[in-house]
């Protein structure tokens, strides 16, 4: 089912990647599948994020339902002075390639892209590191072209985490999913606090669902 509008999401790709078997969904949203307790299922579809589940033990000959989350895709923004030929405008449009990093299974960590270990503070301030490359380590630790350049990655790095994070959750996608709006929703949205490095990490759907049980006790809240 579509996580947002509770409509059944038709002819999706359903793969048991343990058992290496496939299905369809049909019309209803419905499909049937071999599986056994631990395998995993991915779901894809265009305009839905591809995810897995591991299979529980109550979903065995069950009927269960699942709910695949709406994806969007935004490309970086651009900047366009002086307008080029046609052909090299096309061009540059479609070298902005969109980062891929809506799959992931369900109950395990998403993969982090490596970085360069000589931006990390910890990793240049350690002992070991100090010990096997101490020329190396006087350069990262005094250098004033060093020091500014993990200065500006930090900030980098979290201008990128606020960014995935306002296009993720934002008051527009709140307000679809509790139906609150005005002072209630800055109301809401205040109560739930939820801190940047939560929303980073949580899959949408996750939030969404303690979003709808923490809405129960603020209008129990809000009542009393």
């Amino acid at each position: 089912m579509d996580s947002v509008n509770k409509k059944p999401v038709q002819f999706a790709h359903v793969a048991n990647y343990s058992g290496e078997s496939m299905d369809i969904t049909d019309v209803n949203g419905k499909f049937s599948l071999p599986a056994k307790v631990g395998d995993t299922v991915v779901f894809s579809s265009v305009g839905y994020q591809r995810i897995g589940w591991q299979v529980k033990e109550e979903w065995v000959g069950n009927e269960i339902t699942l709910y695949l989350p709406q994806d969007t895709i935004l490309l970086k923004e651009i900047t366009v002075n002086n307008l080029p030929p046609e052909v090299i405008f096309k061009q540059r449009i479609l070298d902005q390639q969109p980062v891929d990093s809506s799959f992931w299974y369900h109950g395990m960590e998403k993969p982090i892209e490596k970085e360069d270990p000589t931006l990390n503070e910890k990793v240049i301030k350690n002992p070991l590191f100090v010990a096997t490359h101490p020329l190396s380590a006087l350069y990262y630790n005094f250098s004033k072209e060093e020091k500014e350049r993990r200065k500006y990655h930090k900030i980098a790095q979290s201008e990128l985490k606020r960014d995935r994070v306002n296009r993720k959750f934002n008051r527009e996608w709140v307000k679809e999913v509790t139906e609150l709006d005005g002072d209630e929703l800055t109301s809401f949205i205040a109560f739930c606090d939820y801190s940047i490095e939560y929303l980073d990490k949580t899959p949408l759907y996750i939030i969404r669902e303690d979003l709808l049980a923490k809405l129960d006790t603020f209008r129990k809240e809000q009542k009393g």
